[in-house]
This record gives structure tokens, C-alpha cells and sequence, in this order.
């Protein structure tokens, strides 16, 4: 059981993220980010990441399921970084 535990604790959402786990969300998340101000949605927040995960806003004005920002979410879906911790 503890070898199972071990060998999938970075599957665990709420394991907290390496120092490097962080920067390699932090630049996926700036670039989906960067990527949805691309595609119509120019007032999206930073995303904030830290040992917990990536934390991403909705843009002030925006509502959830207005069509520019499924537009915006199917352009870039490929570059949505994972939202937990974990990898």
C-alpha cells in the first residue's frame, strides 16, 4: 500500500507543487492566458500560481457562458494547464 501511495502521490490534487512544478504551470498558464487575450477576451487576469495549484479568472464583464469566451476557451484548450497540484 505505501509503495502504491508513493509511487502515485503526484497524481494526488491536493500534493503540493515543486518549486519547478510551479514555473512549468506558470508559464503553461501565461500562455493560455496569453492565448484567450488573443482570441477576444483582452482583459483576462494573470493567473496566480502557487504550491496549490493555478488559479485562473473570468475577466471582469464576462459572463460564463457567453459565446466569446467558449470561442476564446475552444482556441486555446490546448494550453489549459492543470488546475491542481499535482502534475
Amino acid at each position: 500500500m505505501q509503495s502504491a501511495n508513493k509511487a502515485c502521490q503526484h497524481l494526488d490534487p491536493s500534493t503540493p507543487m515543486t518549486p519547478a512544478q510551479q514555473r512549468q504551470a506558470a508559464n503553461q498558464a501565461l500562455k493560455f492566458v496569453a492565448c484567450m487575450r488573443a482570441h477576444g477576451l483582452p482583459n483576462m487576469p494573470d493567473p496566480v500560481v502557487n504550491a496549490n495549484g493555478v488559479e485562473m479568472h473570468m475577466p471582469a464583464g464576462v459572463r460564463p457562458g457567453s459565446q466569446q469566451l467558449k470561442a476564446a476557451q475552444q482556441a486555446c484548450r490546448s494550453l489549459l494547464p492543470e488546475l491542481g497540484g499535482g502534475s
